[in-house]
């Protein structure tokens, strides 16, 4: 059946105020089941900002990391079926022979942020200060960065550019339409606008986690991707958008101050330097030649 709007664009923009609603309404209903669950004066406001004033390894934040999918899924299978006219699953949920795409998804992860990490001390921009070691909450932080990163994927990769591209036969443009969007979901992170490196990277973010699926219209390298660039970018102490990892890196360094915050990071972290922006920019650019090798 063709959508009942025919512009993918516009079933794009016309998506974000629904998905923001369905989060507003189940996020509201987590947020009672948790303090009903945990017997919490509704009418103490410090309790209640202390329930909720929580770090990434908390299982609060991981049932409401889990409640937000929820409302995402709630947003989709409302647009899918009543805009697009087509089945959820046709956004890129298919896990048929993915295994490989998953685990090359997390190893490039690897690869990358590790790699940034040796440019940065190589260049002098961080100092090693030393091993923090292994905290068991990294196994509750990697289900909520799992989910996170996830959500994020089926929201700007599996609607926003899957629409984008019905409308426009250039990858580059619906990518950039994405992209932007992303990045300003992220705006409001601490320390964004430092400089001018965190949101180009953001939305350069959105080109590297995006060109797979302009390709292949699955969810799982994007998402193993970008669920392993955020959790091992906490593992080698960076921040993740300008967020604190305390609660599960292993190694613990500093900014030298001996170059740049657009070469260290600063204070918003890897994501704010310009070295991550243009290793961002060239793994892009070989993502889409190892795909496009393959559709040839």
């Amino acid at each position: 059946m063709e959508p009942r709007i025919k512009n993918g664009f516009l079933r794009a923009i016309i998506f974000l105020p629904m998905w923001f609603v369905s989060l507003a309404l189940v996020m509201t209903l987590a947020s009672i089941l948790v303090m009903f669950s945990s017997g919490v004066d509704m009418a103490d406001e410090k309790a209640i900002e202390a329930l909720f004033d929580v770090s990434f390894d908390s299982p609060v934040m991981l049932i409401l990391t889990a409640f937000q999918v929820m409302g995402s899924f709630l947003a989709l299978w409302l647009a899918t079926k009543f805009i697009d006219r087509k089945p959820l699953m046709s956004i890129g949920l298919s896990v048929k022979d993915k295994a490989n795409e998953m685990l090359i998804g997390l190893g490039f992860a690897l690869a990358f942020i590790g790699g940034l990490f040796l440019v940065l001390w190589l260049v002098g921009a961080i100092n090693i200060t030393g091993y923090v070691g292994f905290k068991p909450g990294v196994f509750i932080v990697s289900m909520m960065l799992f989910m996170a990163a996830f959500d994020e994927e089926l929201i700007f990769r599996g609607y926003i550019l899957n629409n984008m591209m019905d409308s426009t036969s250039n990858r580059w443009v619906a990518l950039a339409g994405s992209s932007l969007l992303f990045a300003l979901l992220h705006s409001g992170n601490p320390s964004v606008w430092s400089t001018w490196v965190p949101m180009t990277e953001l939305f350069a973010a959105g080109f590297i986690l995006g060109i797979s699926y302009t390709f292949t219209k699955n969810l799982w390298f994007p998402t193993f991707f970008h669920f392993g660039w955020n959790f091992f970018q906490g593992l080698f102490g960076f921040e993740i958008s300008g967020i604190n990892v305390d609660s599960w890196k292993m190694i613990s360094h500093e900014n030298t101050g001996n170059v740049p915050d657009i070469v260290s990071g600063g204070a918003f972290g890897i994501e704010g330097s310009v070295i991550t922006l243009s290793c961002t920019i060239i793994c892009t650019y070989l993502i889409f030649k190892y795909y496009n090798e393959l559709d040839k």
